[in-house]
């Protein structure tokens, strides 16, 4: 599939090609934060085989943990279990909102808070206009959460 998943990316969807290629990631074996992103680095590498895919992104306030194509943040989140955890990710996301001119991808890995979950929601939905947690692909909105 990665060629036609980088040309669909390319000149087509680049937010449903690669929510689509997360939604087929199977981590396994991953306990840490860094091990889901390794994981899911190399998935996509795979098959985005021609998209530059970038791992531990910087430029000016931005830190992202994989940016694809100069186009697209994904920020992955590991047991969101504290609220500092949930500020710290509102923190990132209100950056990006600010200083990046893309779409973005948070996944949220392992153990997830449901409270926290619906303060996510609720955070971001003030935050971001164009979000709304009813539509299950979200391909309008500059940000998209996604559970794994």
């Amino acid at each position: 599939m990665g060629l036609m998943d980088s040309l669909k990316f390319k000149f087509w969807d680049g937010l449903g090609t690669v929510t689509d290629l997360i939604q087929s990631w199977q981590p396994e074996g991953c306990k840490s934060e860094k091990d889901f992103e390794k994981s899911l680095f190399s998935h996509l590498q795979k098959e985005l085989s021609d998209i530059r895919i970038t791992k531990q992104y910087a430029r000016g306030r931005i830190k992202a943990d994989i940016v694809i194509a100069e186009e697209l943040i994904i920020e992955l989140k590991t047991n969101l279990k504290t609220t500092g955890q949930l500020q710290r990710l509102m923190g990132q996301l209100l950056i990006y909102k600010t200083a990046w001119p893309g779409k973005t991808i948070v996944i949220l890995t392992g153990q997830t808070d449901a409270d926290l979950r619906k303060e996510l929601d609720r955070n971001i939905k003030a935050h971001f206009e164009d979000f709304n947690p009813f539509d299950p692909w979200r391909l309008d909105s500059s940000i998209l959460i996604v559970q794994k």
